[in-house]
This record gives structure tokens, sequence and C-alpha cells, in this order.
């Protein structure tokens, strides 16, 4: 019988997950409460930053909420998804053995080591494909969304802000497919994960 696989979780990924988790669940509350919490609603102010961002890019605007464009709640749904996924691998490497890092994940062993860099895998996966449709959207569309705003602040409020979605999940699935290939390859050395 073969040594067991384990997964010391990545510290850049566990960082992304504590800024980006929250994010994710505020943006997607604000979607699914309009037009509430869009300005002038009654539940707007925890979402007042979003009076601007709705001038800037029209999907979370009034006109797309008005006109019953689908897209954004649909997306917003997947956002949902792709974070109750990554909740579960956290829940999973806060389980583990060792000295606890950020966010009290640690070092898993076994079927929930592959648990953990599987849903991993496909969370990310998910992160990065729904992103690049977002912004294939607004590209082959046109840029009927933002092409109303100058350059400064398409770059700053849409590419900066929406970019570590694309960054960031792709570094993930580079991380975790790594950790498949070389635990599948019998290596005893994998990226934040080995065969002990």
């Amino acid at each position: 019988m073969g040594k067991p696989y384990t997964h010391t979780p990545n510290s850049l990924f566990t960082l992304w997950l504590s800024v980006s988790l929250p994010l994710v669940l505020w943006d997607f509350s604000y979607v699914m409460l309009r037009p509430h919490s869009m300005p002038g609603g009654k539940y707007h102010l925890p979402w007042k930053p979003y009076a601007l961002y709705c001038e800037i890019d029209l999907v979370y605007g009034f006109q797309h909420y008005y006109d019953g464009n689908g897209f954004n709640p649909a997306q917003s749904a997947m956002n949902f998804v792709e974070t109750m996924g990554y909740f579960y691998y956290l829940w999973l490497v806060r389980g583990g053995t060792g000295e606890a890092g950020l966010l009290g994940v640690k070092k898993v062993v076994g079927k929930t080591a592959g648990k953990a860099v599987m849903v991993g895998l496909v969370a990310c996966t998910a992160t990065f494909w729904k992103t690049v449709i977002y912004w294939l959207i607004e590209i082959l569309g046109g840029y009927k969304n933002i092409g109303h705003n100058d350059f400064n602040t398409i770059f700053w409020f849409w590419i900066m802000t929406n970019g570590p979605w694309l960054v960031l999940p792709l570094y993930g699935i580079y991380k975790f497919g790594s950790e498949i290939v070389e635990g599948l390859s019998g290596s005893e050395e994998v990226n934040g994960g080995k065969v002990e």
C-alpha cells in the first residue's frame, strides 16, 4: 500500500479566499436584493459603493434590472455556488493536522486531501471561466456596458476590480492541477501537497 496523499493549503490562495469570499457574498446580496439594494432603495446603505459602480458597469445598473436582463443574476448565482465550494474547501482543510495557518487551515491527509484538491480545482475553474465569459461578453458586445467610461475609469474601476477573479483562480487552477498531476504520477514531492 502506498503512502497517503497530503495537501497543505497554499498561503496566497488562502489569503485570496479571505478577501474574495466576503466581497463575492456582498456582491451576490446586492444583485439578489435589487432594486432594494440599489441607490434610493430601502436597503441601499451597505451597498453605497454600488451607487458609483452601477454607473460604471451598466450590468449592475437600473436599465439592466428593469429590462429583466438575466445575466447579472445568473452570474451572481454561479458566484454563490463557487463560494459554497470555496467554503467547503476551507472546511475540509480546517480539520487537518499541524500548525494552523491563515484562516485556521492545516495539512490534510488521504481522502480529505483528495477532496480538498478536487473541490479547489473545480471552484477555481468555475470562477475563472465565468469571469472569462463576463469579459468576453463585454469585449465581443462592443463594450456596451462599460464603453461610456474613459480609459482610466475602465482600468481602475473595471479591470482592476474584476481582474483578480481571472488571475488568482488561474493561479489556483495551476496549483491544484499540479498537485493532481504530481500525485497521479507517483511523485514524492508535489506543489503544496506530497505523498508521504
